[in-house]
């Protein structure tokens, strides 16, 4: 698939979860912004998107006091955030990102802490400090624990967005302190309808994209975006559907070849990966079987689904379903990803 290029919008990114935008705006325009929100959603929803774009209304130097607008995109702050984020040449001292490093097991709280002095300081452009923690279901309990002292005397014009995909990842205490707002997954024909109308992707790419993204809008537009990411993806759920016509060692040596070059840290977020899309091919095959063809979210590789769905039945689907499970629970449970994987790779019959 060749790479899409994603054009700056000056809407709320991405489609769907208007609700979201629409309560952020009506709060901005009353006054009424919390310290701490809480973006709460499955992965790729694009929690993230909207709390940036937020976080550059909030800074630009053209926003009027007490009224919403969308950044401009061309005064200092937003070319310095849009740089930042992007991972280009960009720097921004009212707002600071922070995320678990791919080599480390959780965010610690000496992070925490280097989060929690920048917000201290003073704002360089007059306005608000923002900080955003992705993925807050990584902060170690250390660090939720430091993050809250913050939270419990918050500053004026401070706000922290936190990004989780489950609730009970954060403390009570952090969680009765923030606004709350949840994400959730998108129609297909909305993101079918944004990747033809915004980004001018073809209809029938739209289409295999739109239902491959399985609700997430973040995920349709990474797809069109990284046509390697793509590739990538397309490849695990090729070589699920592929065990059902190979041999053991051709198996294992499939398994291996997804995560032998991964640390182990990154090892264990990588296999999450996996089996979340070997249960959507799963999935698949239990709709095709009970003639619910016209939703898989594989349509481009129906074929592969459908032999596999014959080969099985309703009771080895079943089963593959509560192998996967159980693999996920013996992951989170600190058992070696690859030997899970292999596992669930020799068990498919």
């Amino acid at each position: 698939m060749e790479k899409t290029v994603l054009k700056e919008k000056s809407a709320w990114p991405l489609s769907g979860n208007r609700h979201i935008s629409d309560f952020l705006e009506k709060s901005l325009a009353a006054g009424r912004l919390a310290n701490t929100y809480v973006f709460l959603g499955p992965d790729d929803l694009g929690k993230t998107q909207v709390a940036l774009h937020f976080a550059k209304s909030l800074l630009c130097q053209k926003r009027v006091e007490g009224i919403f607008s969308h950044p401009c995109g061309e005064c200092s702050s937003c070319r310095g955030l849009k740089g930042l984020v992007d991972g280009e040449s960009g720097m921004h001292g009212d707002f600071h990102l922070l995320k678990k490093e791919v080599d480390k097991k959780n965010i610690s709280i000496e992070a925490v802490r280097e989060f929690i002095r920048s917000l201290s300081l003073s704002s360089f452009l007059n306005s608000y400090k923002i900080g955003l923690i992705k993925n807050a279901d990584d902060l170690s309990i250390e660090a939720a624990n430091a993050l809250l002292k913050t939270l419990e005397e918050p500053q004026s014009k401070v706000i922290v967005f936190l990004t989780v995909s489950r609730l009970e990842a954060l403390p009570q205490t952090i969680i009765s302190r923030s606004q709350i707002l949840r994400f959730y997954p998108v129609e297909t024909s909305l993101i079918y309808d944004y990747l033809v109308n915004e980004l001018e992707c073809p209809r029938s790419q739209a289409k295999i994209v739109s239902r491959l993204s399985l609700g997430r809008p973040a995920l349709a537009a990474r797809f069109l975006e990284e046509p390697d990411f793509f590739d990538s993806y397309r490849e695990k759920v090729s070589v699920f559907l592929d065990f059902f016509k190979s041999d053991i060692n051709s198996r294992l040596g499939a398994v291996s070849a997804l995560v032998e070059k991964e640390d182990d840290e990154a090892k264990v977020d990588k296999a999450l990966k996996i089996l979340s899309i070997w249960q959507g091919a799963a999935r698949d095959t239990l709709l095709l079987s009970s003639n619910n063809g016209d939703i898989i979210q594989h349509e481009d590789q129906r074929e592969k689904i459908s032999a596999a769905g014959q080969s099985l039945g309703l009771s080895g689907i079943l089963k593959i379903f509560k192998l996967l499970k159980k693999g996920e629970e013996q992951i989170r449970a600190n058992v070696n990803p690859k030997l899970v994987l292999e596992n669930i790779a020799i068990n498919i019959k």
